[in-house]
């Protein structure tokens, strides 16, 4: 299990999260990705884990309207388009890091 993130900060004029992690590291997620990532059963079917909302599908324009923290292992995000049962835990968000686009 990965450790919590030292800080977590929306960037709301950038559409940005950004997640700095312990060992120093720091992930920018934009948040149509993150949107789009979402690992709630709505999202992401629960038995084949094949991703039901693509990118394609969210406004290009979403915003991140709060974070709550579950526990110590997880933050849950709300959005502009009404979506807010997705909870990412550390794990989850390391992995979406991954896949993040590169700009350009």
């Amino acid at each position: 299990m990965i450790d919590p993130p030292s800080n977590i900060r929306a960037h709301q004029a950038e559409q940005i999260l950004e997640v700095a992690w312990p060992d120093g590291s720091v992930d920018r997620f934009p948040y149509r990705f993150l949107r789009a990532e979402c690992p709630c059963a709505s999202c992401r079917d629960e038995w084949s884990g094949e991703r039901i909302i693509q990118i394609e599908h969210v406004r290009e324009d979403v915003k991140l309207e709060a974070i709550e923290p579950v526990g110590n292992y997880a933050i849950k995000p709300s959005w502009s388009d009404g979506h807010s049962t997705g909870i990412f835990t550390w794990d989850t968000l390391k992995e979406a890091a991954r896949s993040i686009p590169k700009p350009g």
